[in-house]
């Protein structure tokens, strides 16, 4: 027969273990989430990059003999535009790398607390 001490501990035990599949569930269905998005923000710009770099009209540099050239005559939208899906290619992988090594210290963590507490 156990003890009240080890029922209330063997409580808060259960509790944990549920509290700590709940999050663990709600990050995967997080981060799955934020993989969809990138990869729906890629293929669509991919799709659509074709399109922007047919209406971008070429422009006559003869006169312009300098580096900045590539600017004039309408090219710079497909400069701007590859910067700015450079852009956010790199905060969306930045924002995932960031949540992948928050999981993985929680489930450090978790992994500790139950090696202290002795769960399963």
């Amino acid at each position: 027969m156990r003890s009240h001490e080890e029922r209330v501990a063997e409580t808060k035990r259960r509790i944990a273990k549920i509290e700590r599949e709940k999050r663990r569930r709600r990050n995967t269905i997080t981060m799955a989430s934020a993989v969809a998005a990138c990869l729906a923000l890629l293929i669509g710009a991919s799709l659509a990059m074709p399109g922007i770099a047919a209406s971008i009209q070429t422009g006559d540099y003869s006169g312009f003999e300098t580096a900045a050239s590539m600017y004039g005559g309408g090219a710079a939208l497909g400069y701007i535009v590859i910067g700015l899906l450079a852009f956010l290619l790199g905060v969306c992988m930045t924002v995932l790398c960031f949540r992948l090594r928050q999981m993985n210290r929680e489930d450090g963590q978790d992994r500790e607390s139950e090696e202290i507490h002795g769960a399963d």
